[in-house]
């Protein structure tokens, strides 16, 4: 039965999590329905929409994101809650963000361990969608306040805006940082979280100061302060293209590239990976920061690339 299905899902997530993060906030957790398309977690309860316990969605929400977002997201970020939110919690409002994002990014890292990366970015996809929606005035969703404001970016103005910034911009934000760190450094990031702020508080500059340590040496923004002043406290989400040739000859190689950002706003400045394959299964990544005017960057090569791409594994949130 559903019920069935759904209470191996739950203890299947919370195993999960448990392997990454440790013993949750109880050593019990009790499961019950609430109406609506919503969930809530608190130290062993959760609450999960009705929707999550009917065997298909009525006809209305029947994409394939919310087929993954009440089959496979909303048990596991709740389930998520019970660290998120219960081990470890928040200084102030305009912190709060930083639970809803880890609590959903948790998820996601199950979803991708359940059903692959490409749901993952399917649901990277929607969050994006919802951000770049545009209001009656023509301001997209994003342009509402940064992630900070918290629950002040709810408003009858618009009423999207609170729900898309701090659950989706939000999860794009652990993405980001996942993918500029790589995975092992992120994971053992998430690790060093708990165990430092268990049944303690954290700001979003405490956040900070401790993502920035799990880095790769010679990082571009060691501290990670222009990351957080484009993402954290500041709105606009960029439009970038990549042009490139080859010049020289076979093997004094040189890859010349130019970035060009439009759409963010004057101070606006990304670091995106262009990623070169030059022979099967081997790639360079080459990091490089946009500006409001085009930006030039080389690479040596020792022969022509097989293929160069512009972030192709979500590493920024763009349009």
């Amino acid at each position: 039965t559903r019920l069935q299905i759904l209470a191996a899902e739950v203890a299947s997530a919370l195993e999960y999590m448990a392997s990454r993060l440790g013993p949750p906030a109880l050593p019990q957790l009790t499961v019950s329905p609430i109406p609506g398309t919503f969930g809530q977690g608190f130290p062993g309860l959760i609450y999960l929409s009705t929707l999550s316990y009917l065997k298909s969605l009525p006809t209305s929400r029947n994409t394939l994101q919310a087929e993954l977002f009440f089959e496979d997201v909303l048990q596991a970020h709740e389930v998520a809650h019970q660290w998120w939110g219960n081990r470890v919690t928040v200084v102030t409002y305009r912190d709060a963000w930083l639970m809803e994002a880890l609590a959903n990014y948790s998820a996601l890292l199950y979803l991708e361990k359940r059903k692959g990366g490409h749901s993952v970015e399917l649901m990277l996809d929607s969050y994006r969608t919802e951000l770049l929606a545009k209001s009656a005035s023509g301001q997209i969703v994003d342009s509402t306040g940064p992630i900070v404001l918290g629950a002040r970016l709810e408003s009858s103005q618009e009423p999207r805006a609170w729900r898309s910034i701090i659950y989706g911009k939000g999860s794009w934000i652990i993405q980001m940082l996942r993918r500029r760190m790589g995975d092992e450094r992120f994971f053992s990031m998430l690790r060093e979280l708990m165990t430092r702020y268990r049944d303690k508080e954290i700001s979003t500059e405490g956040f900070r100061e401790l993502a920035a340590q799990f880095l790769p040496p010679k990082s571009d923004d060691p501290k990670l302060e222009a990351f957080f002043e484009q993402w954290v406290y500041g709105t606009g989400i960029p439009s970038l293209k990549l042009a490139w040739s080859i010049k020289g000859k076979a093997p004094s190689l040189r890859l010349a590239g130019t970035l060009t950002q439009s759409d963010a706003g004057e101070d606006a400045s990304v670091i995106v990976p262009v990623e070169i394959q030059v022979a099967r299964g081997r790639t360079i990544t080459q990091w490089v920061r946009s500006s409001t005017d085009p930006v030039t960057f080389t690479v040596a090569l020792t022969q022509p690339p097989l293929k160069v791409a512009l972030d192709p594994h979500y590493a920024i949130l763009r349009r």
